[in-house]
């Protein structure tokens, strides 16, 4: 079970609501902000939960060999429209290729209700990072 800042990531959301919520299809999905970096560039992966989303335990994501993951946050969000009580949850992470290639995120799954969701894959491609400029001596000093 994946953990976050400490707490373990079981939502029982809903639990606390007053009145009734009307039963909801849940949704998943993947989004990255971009899709080619450089080795080295972070990248922003976005996993979102809409509908249902009461008594979800959201695993462990395994992320490409090479790919170091340097920041999880997580959120969630409730709001009313048309009578209709619409939740999400929101899993952000951070990461960082660390090697040049193509690589695949994903599919991620979740299990809800017996029933596994996926999202669909997402490819990214690394390239070689930039090389800083060079140094060049000029009158004794180095110039940058």
């Amino acid at each position: 079970m994946l953990a976050i800042f400490g707490v373990p990531s079981v939502w029982l959301l809903g639990s606390c609501l007053v009145g009734q919520v009307d039963a909801q299809e849940l949704t998943f999905s993947a989004v990255v902000d971009k899709t080619a970096v450089k080795a080295g560039e972070a990248v922003t992966l976005t996993l979102t939960l809409s509908g249902d989303v009461g008594g979800i335990e959201v695993p462990a994501f395994e992320f490409p060999e090479g790919f170091s993951v340097t920041v999880r946050s997580q959120g969630s969000s409730f709001s009313l429209r048309g009578g209709t009580m619409e939740r999400s949850l929101t899993l952000t992470y951070v990461f960082v290729p660390q090697r040049e290639g193509t690589f695949q995120l994903g599919p991620f799954q979740i299990e809800h209700k017996g029933t596994t969701i996926p999202t669909e894959p997402i490819t990214i491609t690394v390239e070689k990072p930039s090389l800083p400029p060079l140094l060049s001596p000029q009158g004794g000093r180095i110039t940058l």
